[in-house]
């Protein structure tokens, strides 16, 4: 590969935000050969000052990285997101020929939690394939501070705030994006999306994934990241949203095809779901809306 893709890039902007919650330190990519290739979370020079937190993703050979003297080894599509200072050194190995990595330096309190959060549901390393979202957008993030597109502090707190979120959605459905649902689990989903408009009770989807009511909302919430009740109630107003958009049905009718025998109470869900009333999402105060995402 040619070397002329390859740079570091340092965001320093002096006007920067009153309340500093994410921004860009620097980020570039890199292609290391030599085993000289070494930082030491303790005691590297740009530690001084406020906490720094790293995002390395490996393009192509192999690395290494170690977390209170355990050794990881690092290839493509492994990354590791490290607090500065910590404990840990990262480094390319006497076995390896090179490292190509793309990475991200991040600074402030949003950057601070999400790397509390990925270390406490993901570990040190994880592996990340390269059409993930998280991925795609650390590319063009990269791609935009080639072309100096990010021109001051407003806009490179806000590429951080949305990397860090790409963070939490990635880490928050690693434990289920690559593995199907449990038969049972499954089962009621497929009820609920076919039985909305009926009354159902948690009792009625325990007894159909042939659970106890308390192990079935357990494991529910374990696949599917919310509760059985929160899950049928966004499956109705999702229903009640494609109705009023695209049926002449009253909100009466609606509600009642939706398992809301009171239209008033069905008002009162559709709001605090959406924001708006039934009345107002259908006369178009959200407008040019085919679906409603929920």
């Amino acid at each position: 590969m040619s070397s002329e893709k390859y740079g570091n890039y340092g965001f320093c902007f002096q006007d920067m935000p009153d309340n500093n919650v994410a921004n860009i330190f620097s980020m570039g990519l890199e292609l290391q050969t030599s085993i000289d290739y070494h930082w030491d979370g303790m005691i590297r020079k740009d530690i001084q000052g406020v906490e720094k937190y790293v995002f390395q993703y490996t393009l192509s050979g192999q690395g290494a990285i170690t977390f209170k003297d355990k050794l990881y080894s690092l290839h493509q599509g492994d990354a590791f997101f490290v607090q500065l200072p910590s404990q840990h050194c990262y480094f390319l190995p006497e076995s390896s020929e090179s490292w190509e990595f793309i990475y991200i330096t991040l600074i402030g309190s949003a950057a601070t939690s999400c790397w509390n959060f990925i270390h406490d549901h993901a570990g040190g390393t994880v592996n990340i394939p390269p059409e993930a979202n998280l991925i795609q957008l650390l590319h063009s993030l990269l791609q935009e501070t080639k072309e100096q597109k990010i021109i001051d502090a407003y806009l490179s707190s806000a590429r951080a705030y949305e990397f860090i979120m790409e963070c939490y959605r990635f880490t928050k459905n690693l434990n289920t994006t690559n593995q199907e649902l449990p038969e049972p689990i499954s089962q009621v989903i497929t009820f609920i999306q076919q039985q909305y408009g009926e009354y159902i009770s948690v009792e009625k989807m325990a007894a159909i994934a042939g659970l106890s009511s308390y192990y079935f909302i357990k494991q529910f919430r374990k696949y599917t990241n919310t509760t059985p009740s929160k899950y049928l109630t966004r499956v109705r107003i999702k229903k009640a949203s494609e109705m009023l958009l695209h049926s002449d049905l009253s909100i009466k009718d609606i509600a009642a095809k939706t398992g809301y025998e009171n239209a008033n109470y069905f008002n009162k869900v559709f709001r605090k779901i959406t924001g708006f009333s039934p009345g107002e999402f259908r006369e178009g105060r959200i407008s040019n809306l085919d679906y409603l995402i929920i």
